[in-house]
């Protein structure tokens, strides 16, 4: 029987496959780098204190153990980006072990989140109520911006790093490069020698990581991850360490087929909006379903609103302002286009 603790996709490197409490999301892969003079855990598992306050911690534990590895051996954490399912256990285990929290210094921001989870849920409902979303909708929508549940503490990096600054494990050099889109801080470590990625969500074997557009004054979430695909594809990596399912080669076509994926999320909302204005609300209805569980809604939602930045930002759609406030979309029709299609 294979022990799903201890799997060993490349020399040094395990793969710790941890559980997750959500439907359609039931795992994690956690990676324990082996070294002698002190390992590196990349990524931590949740923190689950309704279940048992020491069932995320035992899995853990238990994983590393399965390696030959004692959680007081692991002198460096390193976390891909501050989502609870790679990030809840740090609280306690930096606290357990004394490791070396290594983030994005970007983290920062994104973890006031799970400081002040009632101002974040404000300013989302204010953000999606100018975008067309319906009054009834909003408290449902917000609900679920409490992640507190599922971190041990909130925790800051000890050490925190920015694009190509790395580190040695392992008899490896890794290089962490910064790969925001999925998260604005997220992370991926290459290992340049052996063509190795620790891809955390930014490239996944069979989904494509979600984007989201969470305040009104940020930048462009789905122009950040595509120009992180181009610069991840560049690498060329021969194998890659996804933080979800296993491991796969090719991670350049793979960045190809999620960019692609993209692109015709884009062009169907281009036809959505062709002719008139339509809201976030409308769009999401019309690409997405509107038979949609909250949480799937919601998701739903901030991936349009992605997109439609994204299209505004390059001069495809333009965003109108209705009688009662809120934000419409359509598409910038010029003339030239006009021509070519009668």
């Amino acid at each position: 029987m294979i022990d799903h603790r201890r799997l060993e996709p490349a020399a040094g490197i395990f793969r710790l496959v941890l559980p997750l409490p959500f439907p359609g999301l039931r795992r994690v892969n956690a990676y324990l780098l082996a070294d002698a003079d002190g390992c590196t855990l990349v990524d931590c598992g949740i923190f689950e204190p309704d279940v048992d306050p020491d069932q995320g911690w035992g899995e853990l534990e238990a994983s590393l153990r399965a390696c030959d590895v004692g959680p007081e051996q692991v002198t460096r954490l390193v976390v891909t980006h501050p989502h609870v399912d790679h990030y809840g256990m740090a609280g306690r285990f930096v606290e357990a072990t004394g490791a070396d929290l290594m983030m994005h210094e970007r983290s920062h921001h994104e973890l006031e989140a799970y400081r002040e989870p009632a101002a974040a849920a404000r300013k989302l409902a204010q953000m999606l109520a100018k975008h067309g979303v319906p009054p009834g909708e909003l408290g449902e929508l917000t609900a679920f911006e409490d992640w507190r549940a599922y971190v041990s503490a909130v925790v800051d990096a000890t050490t925190p790093v920015r694009d190509g600054e790395g580190f040695r494990c392992g008899g490896r050099s890794w290089t962490l490069i910064h790969t925001p889109g999925h998260s604005p801080s997220h992370i991926c470590l290459f290992s340049e020698a052996d063509g190795l990625l620790l891809s955390g969500d930014h490239l996944l074997p069979t989904v494509t990581p979600h984007i989201d557009f969470h305040a009104e004054g940020e930048a462009d979430p789905l122009g950040d991850y595509l120009g992180s695909l181009e610069k991840v594809a560049a690498l060329n990596p021969a194998l890659v360490l996804p933080g979800h399912g296993r491991p796969f080669d090719e991670g350049t076509a793979r960045a190809s087929v999620i960019a692609k994926h993209h692109e015709r999320r884009l062009g169907s909302i281009l036809q959505v909006i062709r002719y008139e204005p339509r809201t976030v609300d409308e769009i999401t209805n019309d690409v997405f379903g509107p038979e949609l569980f909250d949480f799937q809604r919601r998701l739903a939602v901030g991936e349009a609103i992605a997109h439609l930045i994204y299209l505004r930002l390059r001069g495809e759609v333009d965003r109108v302002a209705r009688d009662d406030g809120s934000f419409a979309y359509v598409k910038i029709r010029r003339r030239q286009q006009d021509e070519e299609s009668s």
